[in-house]
């Protein structure tokens, strides 16, 4: 794990706890005393591709340095149902009040990467499948980790990690020229000359016009299968193509197969199908 994801998992950790007041479980503390001890495992109820794992002893240290956690699978990992992932030991009272905190990041994680897994898999291996900016606000770091574990690649993170001129930037161009595709990537060009740029088209005539002027990569807006067919053939080497737009697992084979570089999918982050599992104390 790298710093920087360390450091915003910890903080994603630190306001999960205190949002649950785990220090003030009046259940547990009625019911236990400070010197009860117990064991946990953790259960995956799914066949799922195990992803956030490694953030359990994270979490484990953050509400009780006491508490042990043991993990039994790896990141990347294919679970079954009724896969042991993980056995915690410690007070009890610290294991109820990090049950549903530890659950909450790992489950999460572990379907976004199983339903990243999925859409890799449809493509067979013909390109890459991106993640988008469609991520919960404040979360962005474990979700897009998620993507990468399961076989997806991280699309930019943030606002300053690319230039990527789309729709509304172009139809606001609209009010200053005639010629909103060529004025916008000239303008990128002079302002973030060291970073990548990717232009937004949605049809061949906007494709035809923004290779002009060579931006990096270029994004297929709600294009048809036999139209991103006819970019690809257009697209000279060296330009990055990708498309969008609704593409699901129905649909993605069709558009993996016509040619382009990559497929990005805001499902991925912003419609989880929910892996189960359990944390049985």
């Amino acid at each position: 794990m790298d710093a920087v994801l360390r450091q915003e998992i910890t903080r994603n950790i630190g306001l999960a706890l205190q949002e649950d007041q785990v220090d003030k479980d009046l259940t547990s503390h009625a019911c236990f005393a400070p010197s009860s001890l117990g064991v946990a495992e953790l259960i995956l109820k799914d066949d799922a591709i195990i992803a956030g794992l490694i953030f359990l002893p994270l979490i484990c240290e953050a509400v009780d340095p006491k508490v042990e956690a043991k993990l039994h699978k790896k990141e990347g990992e294919t679970g079954k149902k009724g896969d042991l992932l993980a056995t915690v030991l410690g007070p009890v009272r610290s294991l109820m009040a990090l049950e549903r905190t530890a659950i909450n990041f790992i489950q999460h994680a572990t379907s976004i990467a199983t339903q990243t897994n999925r859409y890799v898999q449809a493509a067979e291996g013909k390109c890459d499948i991106l993640d988008t900016r469609k991520t919960l606000p404040g979360h962005r770091f474990l979700q897009k980790y998620a993507v990468s574990i399961g076989g997806g690649k991280n699309h930019r993170l943030h606002l300053g990690d690319q230039v990527l001129i789309k729709d509304n930037h172009l139809s606001q161009l609209e009010n200053e020229t005639k010629e909103p595709i060529r004025e916008s990537l000239q303008r990128a060009r002079a302002h973030a000359p060291n970073k990548k740029i990717q232009i937004e088209v949605d049809s061949l005539d906007a494709l035809k016009c923004a290779l002009e002027f060579k931006p990096d990569a270029i994004l297929l807006d709600n294009m048809s299968p036999d139209q991103v067919k006819q970019a690809a053939l257009i697209c000279p080497e060296g330009i990055y193509l990708e498309a969008s737009g609704g593409i699901d697992l129905t649909t993605i084979r069709s558009y993996a197969r016509a040619g382009i570089h990559g497929i990005s999918i805001g499902r991925l982050t912003h419609s989880i199908d929910a892996v189960d599992m359990s944390f049985k104390i």
